[in-house]
């Protein structure tokens, strides 16, 4: 079996134990080069060199000194290491322009293997050096790295979630996942509990005071607003990981996360606001479609009389009614019925309330009506029970007598209807018998009558139509529609409800209704 062959090392000891000053001055620097490999950061590579030193000047006493602080020390040290005094040595470690420090040794002769020693280790330390600034570098790529397909990950997971508790979930694994969170809570601007980890059991909601408790107990000091320009989504509360707090650079990042986060929820709030702008939409066009059908499509007109009605709602649907329609007598003579409401308020609330004042209607005055004014009890007290918070109802209702040219109505609150003689006679306005139906249970109404000659005009109206507003925000008022009907005595129906608007537009001026317009004009030939 053949010897094993001496390592490099080995064979520089042998060669230096062949020369007087070998032993003593060349062996410890082949040690010391033999053993830097191992030294794998700073701290350890000028341990070796302290050590080293020491033995190559056989002293106790003695260490590394860079200006300000002992990077190796054995034994007292001296107060000036830079200029230490008799019976000490101070050697300078430097590597090019760089200045590690002193070596300073208490031994009143330096061998030389020190400088040699100085001269192998300083460059020694500037590659370490560089390896660690190197390797700090990779690390710090590599997180960003990381961190950037973090990035990628969240932003393209986040947009494939479709509920908000998705969203915040996805957020709260992402964050234990990058930064070991392993205590986090996140609650809406309202307090409510939005997710939760390593906290136990919570309420669905918490107060400032639960919010504050829970901090303290639970050692949640990191706390990011989720806010997405000037909207707040909530706060997110988290607790340092276990491996040690947050870094600046953690704290950026976390934000950054939070950021993307915050954003998601405001797109996802406002895709769930278009879906629910378009059920809307739908409900509205419903509603308007089923309010069209309420109204009449063509007007009954009894032989000697002429009618034309319009209804322009102010929103997609209103809260005004029209209806005409024929009914018979005890002695089967016709009648013609006739209603104009105005629902308090606007929009599908209103409409809703206008559909079951239609149904109520057509059911109780299908045929005859004996007396409109107990009529319009028996409705009120339907309306009570079935009204929405404090919504009411303008009616004025009743039936013409087409060959007397007789009417009975009930005026329940609503605008006083015009009667315009067509012979010059004083005008009759309709005034109210009664109060709003659907507001005061128990209410009395009464029924009123008058009289309609030929040529006579009845214009029914609710009050969009007196209250539309000029410029100046001057209501157009009952006069010029009552003027208008005046200079057309041989006007048709027709003809005076065109007049009646055009007089209205003009009024106005290039504005728009700011209520419900319903119009009515009933004509006595």
């Amino acid at each position: 079996m053949e010897p094993e062959p001496f390592s490099p090392f080995e064979r520089l000891r042998e060669l230096c134990t062949r020369i007087p000053e070998g032993t003593q001055e060349l062996l410890p620097i082949v040690d010391f080069l033999e053993t830097f490999p191992e030294q794998v950061t700073e701290e350890a590579l000028i341990h070796l060199v302290g050590v080293t030193a020491l033995g190559i000047a056989k002293s106790p006493q003695g260490g590394l000194w860079n200006g300000t602080r002992w990077l190796f020390l054995r034994g007292a040290a001296t107060p000036y290491p830079s200029n230490p005094g008799q019976g000490w040595t101070s050697l300078p470690w430097v590597y090019g322009d760089e200045q590690y420090g002193w070596l300073v040794v208490r031994t009143p002769q330096p061998p030389v293997a020190l400088t040699l020693l100085l001269s192998i280790s300083a460059p020694l330390l500037a590659w370490r050096r560089l390896e660690a600034t190197r390797s700090d570098q990779n690390r710090a790529l590599a997180l960003q790295l990381s961190r950037l397909n973090t990035l990628f990950d969240l932003t393209r997971n986040l947009g494939e979630v479709e509920t908000r508790v998705e969203l915040i979930r996805l957020m709260g694994n992402t964050l234990a996942g990058e930064f070991h969170i392993q205590r986090l809570l996140v609650v809406g601007a309202d307090g409510t509990v939005l997710h939760s980890r390593g906290l136990g059991t919570l309420p669905d909601a918490l107060t400032g005071d639960d919010l504050h408790r829970i901090f303290l107990e639970k050692g949640l000091i990191h706390a990011v607003e989720l806010r997405d320009q000037d909207h707040s989504h909530g706060f997110a509360y988290a607790a340092d990981p276990p491996l040690g707090p947050l870094t600046d650079e953690d704290e950026l990042f976390l934000q950054t996360l939070l950021n993307i986060t915050s954003s998601q929820l405001s797109a996802l709030e406002l895709r769930e606001s278009r879906i629910q702008a378009m059920r809307l939409e739908k409900d509205l066009e419903l509603a308007r479609n089923i309010q069209r059908r309420i109204l009449p499509k063509r007007l009954p007109e009894p032989e000697g009389w002429q009618c034309a009605a319009a209804n322009l709602p102010y929103q997609a649907v209103g809260g005004d009614l029209y209806d005409l329609w024929m009914a018979s007598d005890v002695d089967r003579s016709p009648r013609l019925h006739l209603a104009v409401a105005d629902i308090s308020g606007k929009g599908l609330p209103a409409s809703l309330m206008m559909t079951q004042l239609s149904a109520f209607l057509r059911a109780m005055a299908d045929r005859r009506v004996e007396d409109w004014g107990k009529l319009a009890l028996r409705l009120n007290a339907r309306m009570n029970e079935v009204r929405d918070r404090n919504r009411y109802a303008t009616l004025f209702m009743g039936s013409l007598n087409p060959a007397t040219g007789d009417l009975r109505y009930v005026n329940a609150g609503h605008n006083p209807p015009l009667l315009v003689p067509g012979d010059g006679r004083p005008l009759e306005r309709l005034m109210p018998t009664g109060p709003m139906v659907g507001l005061l249970p128990g209410a009395a109404f009464t029924e009123g009558r008058a009289t309609m000659r030929p040529g006579d005009a009845l214009v029914i109206f609710t009050d969009g139509v007196v209250e539309a507003e000029d410029t100046q925000g001057a209501d157009l008022g009952e006069a010029p529609l009552v003027e208008c009907v005046r200079s057309l005595p041989d006007a048709t129906a027709d003809d005076l409800f065109e007049a009646l608007l055009t007089r209205t537009f003009q009024h106005m001026a290039g504005g728009g209704f700011k209520d419900d317009v319903t119009l009515v004009v009933v004509k006595r030939l």
